[in-house]
């Protein structure tokens, strides 16, 4: 048998492990030329250039559009714009110009102003003819003489009025005499007591109608409550709000109400605006309040008041006040959606 072949096979080779050999480093050697590097900085200018155009425009453009593209400021009625114009006086403590927009004596200390708006559902309007009245106020200055002092007005003949209470007290007089007043009262009978009794306060019921107060010193509002003829619904509306507050009007008009003696149609405006207002003394993290002012506008022939700030009360958190009462339907009363453009508005039967 052959020796080689009992002889065991060599074993196979191993392959060699392959190294990767790390690439040498290449260094450029080109070098760009003059015009290359001229190219490549004129590219670079014109690319800043455009852009700093298209920077320019867009500023343009857009100063040039602000004003539509910025909130607009809520346009004020002439209500607001009063009552702004007086909220702005009271913060900067300048009393000269809140004189002059109200005639509130004693404002409120405010230290800055929110939200204002104009409560268009509690506005009023009256309108009608002055001329009523003016009659009316002739009668009054030939009857009676005003007190200041007082607020009553005192007749300026009290000697016909003292005749008048010695006439009615003796008529009283000869009417107990005659009906037997006094001979009841002594006969000592309960019938004839009762009987007597009822006799005697008729005579102080008449002589009470003599000496009344609306004779002896009556106000203006008893004046215009116990008018004869009685005043017409418009005249005597304005009356009676005249008479509720007197130095108001007297402050709104720099004059007397009841010196006015015009004849003509005449407008009277009542407007109510509710502002959010920070109290001077409050500390500053407490919440605003909110504060409700009243303006007034009158209007008669060439008196025109504007309109005036004649209240400011604070509204208490969670008290919502009740809508002023309507007026009757034979009044003169309009509604803010049909205001008068002038006096001329008037209706021809005024």
């Amino acid at each position: 048998m052959d020796k080689n072949a009992r002889r065991p096979a060599d074993a196979a080779p191993k392959p060699a492990r392959r190294t990767h050999a790390q690439p040498a480093p290449v260094e450029s050697v080109f070098v760009p030329s003059e015009e290359a590097i001229e190219r490549r900085w004129r590219r670079r200018r014109w690319i800043g250039l455009s852009l700093l155009a298209v920077v320019a425009v867009a500023a343009v453009g857009v100063m040039v559009a602000w004003p539509r593209l910025k909130p607009r400021p809520r346009n004020l009625d002439a209500v607001e714009r009063v009552a702004s114009d007086y909220l702005g006086a009271l913060v900067r403590q300048d009393g000269e110009t809140a004189g002059r927009l109200s005639t509130v004596d004693e404002p409120p200390a405010i230290r800055s102003v929110g939200n204002l708006t104009h409560d268009r559902k509690r506005d009023q309007l009256l309108r009608g003819s002055f001329a009523p009245l003016g009659t009316f106020h002739a009668r009054i200055n030939a009857e009676y003489t005003f007190d200041p002092t007082a607020g009553r007005f005192t007749p300026k003949n009290p000697l016909g009025l003292a005749g008048e209470t010695l006439d009615a007290l003796h008529a009283a007089k000869e009417d107990a005499e005659k009906s037997g007043l006094y001979k009841k009262m002594q006969s000592g009978n309960p019938d004839d007591l009762f009987d007597a009794a009822e006799q005697y306060g008729k005579v102080f019921e008449n002589l009470s109608k003599t000496l009344s107060p609306q004779r002896v010193l009556p106000t203006y509002k008893m004046l215009v409550e116990s008018a004869k003829p009685p005043l017409p619904e418009d005249a005597k509306r304005l009356a009676l709000d005249v008479a509720a507050s007197p130095q108001q009007w007297e402050a709104l008009l720099k004059r007397s109400f009841l010196t006015l003696k015009a004849d003509g149609p005449f407008v009277y405006e009542q407007a109510e605006v509710t502002a959010m207002v920070a109290d001077r003394l409050a500390s500053l993290g407490d919440p605003p309040s909110r504060l409700r002012l009243k303006l007034v506008r009158f209007r008669l022939e060439g008196i025109d008041t504007g309109w005036k700030v004649v209240s400011a009360r604070r509204i208490q958190p969670g008290v919502e006040e009740a809508q002023p009462p309507a007026p009757p339907a034979s009044s003169s009363y309009g509604t803010p959606s049909q205001p008068p453009r002038s006096l001329g508005n008037v209706p021809e039967g005024l």
